[in-house]
This record gives structure tokens, C-alpha cells and sequence, in this order.
């Protein structure tokens, strides 16, 4: 107030309260003329203000809501309206959308992989030979595959998951186990319904694959491996394995 009254400079001031210059400047633009009082609203005021604001509207609570209804997973939701997977999530956890976490298609899934016990082996082209093209999702027919198993009861059969990397296409095919024979015979209905369609594989070294050789021969495809436990690398794979759980869990 000294300052705006003329008695001193706002070098002055700054050197007193040990302040930038500019602080006293901005201090006393808060209000006009310089009012104390005034200028401690106007700061408190600016202070409840500050901050990241919510973008969760009324609308978009009932959009996600509904749709997490429909089964719909966080992943999912934030891809098709442009949104922060971590957002719904955090959103979620706060009880500020009306649906349960625990009700999730993808709940407990860590879990049950964990306990998931399979034979794999080595050779086999490894995905760090796979083109840029089809790296990059840039043409259709590149698919990625893998094994869903169930354990109810003595069953020893798997879903087959084939989804196509460009379009994120998921097909999927019963097979009574999940022996290197039933593999290549779901294969071939697989190839049966797609046929040129399907140029290159990307699988795991489950014992299933194992035969890959007769899929590279028989259908003149490519067969590519991910790294031992890198399940990221069939990442669309990994991801609607993950949805299948909801309707054919363990």
C-alpha cells in the first residue's frame, strides 16, 4: 500500500519482503485503486479456482455408465469417445460413476494368469524379423493368435483367438485341447473361412505352435514369435483374451 501511495519504489518493497519485483507489480494490478482487503479476496478467490477441473458432466457419466453396463471395459470406452483410460478408472475408484470395479469384464484376470502353467518350446522366427507394415498395422491380413483354456470341470478345451491387427477383427474358434494337432485342425477351419486373407501369424511358444512349420508349408503364411513372457507383443490379442474372460470365464 506504501508503494501505491507513492512513498516508495517497488524495488523498494521487493528488497524489504524479499520478493521479485514483479511480484509487487502483480500485486498491486489485482485491484484498482490498491486495496488491501480487496486484493485478499481476489487472491483467495483465484486460489479455489486453480487447479484441474473434472470433464465428468452429467451426460458423460450416464454415456459411460451405460456402456460399462453393456460390458464395455474402461480400455474400450476411452478409445470409441476420446477419453483417459486412467480418468474412468480414477473415476471409478472416487464412486463418481454409478458401477461397481469389481464388476469390470477384465476383474481378476492377473490372477488367474498367474496360476497358468504351459509347456512352450524355442525356434521359430522371432517378431523381431516382422516387417515394418505390418509393425505399424498399415494392410489387412496380419493376425495375431492365441489360446483361451478353460478348467471346468475335466474340459480340456480352449477357445482359439485370431484377431487381425489392422481392423482389430476377433474371431474365435472352439478346439477340444489345446494339443499341437487340434491347433493346426482349428487352423484349418480358420483358413477356410479367411483364406488369402491371412498372410502372417504372430503366436507365443505354447507347446500349441509347436507345429508351425506345417502351417508355414500347408498355407504358405509366415509364422512369427513373441518374446518368452512379452504378452504385450500380441497386445490386440492379450487385449480381447482379456473380454472373453467376462463371457467364458475360468
Amino acid at each position: 500500500q506504501l508503494v501505491s501511495e507513492g512513498h516508495h519504489t517497488y524495488q523498494d518493497m521487493a528488497d524489504a519482503l524479499g520478493v521479485a519485483k514483479s511480484t509487487i507489480s502483480y500485486e498491486l494490478d489485482r485491484v484498482k485503486p490498491y486495496d488491501p482487503e480487496l486484493a485478499q479476496q481476489d487472491a483467495d478467490h483465484k486460489r479455489r479456482a486453480c487447479g484441474r477441473h473434472s470433464i465428468l458432466t452429467p451426460s458423460l457419466t450416464i454415456l459411460i455408465t451405460n456402456h460399462l453396463r453393456l460390458t464395455w471395459s474402461p480400455e474400450a470406452i476411452a478409445t470409441a469417445f476420446n477419453l483417459s483410460t486412467a480418468s474412468i478408472y480414477n473415476w471409478l475408484k472416487l464412486g463418481w460413476l454409478p458401477f461397481n470395479l469389481a464388476d469390470l469384464p477384465n476383474r481378476n484376470v492377473r490372477q488367474r494368469r498367474a496360476n497358468e502353467h504351459r509347456v512352450t518350446f524355442t525356434s521359430g522366427t522371432s517378431i523381431e524379423q516382422r516387417p515394418k507394415s505390418v509393425n505399424q498395422r498399415l494392410a489387412f491380413g496380419h493376425w495375431e493368435v492365441d489360446t483361451v483354456l478353460s478348467s471346468r470341470g475335466q474340459s480340456r478345451a480352449c477357445l482359439v483367438t485370431f484377431v487381425e491387427r489392422k481392423t482389430r477383427l476377433l474371431w474365435a474358434i472352439k478346439a477340444p485341447n489345446r494339443t499341437a494337432k487340434a491347433l493346426n485342425d482349428t487352423f484349418g477351419n480358420f483358413m477356410g473361412t479367411f483364406g488369402s486373407q491371412v498372410k502372417s501369424i504372430t503366436v507365443d511358444h505354447g507347446k500349441e505352435f509347436a507345429d508351425y512349420r506345417s502351417i508355414e508349408q500347408d498355407y504358405q503364411i509366415k509364422v512369427y514369435f513373441c518374446h518368452p513372457y512379452s504378452p504385450w507383443e500380441r497386445g490386440s490379442n492379450e487385449y480381447f483374451n482379456r473380454w472373453l474372460r467376462w463371457f467364458f470365464p475360468k
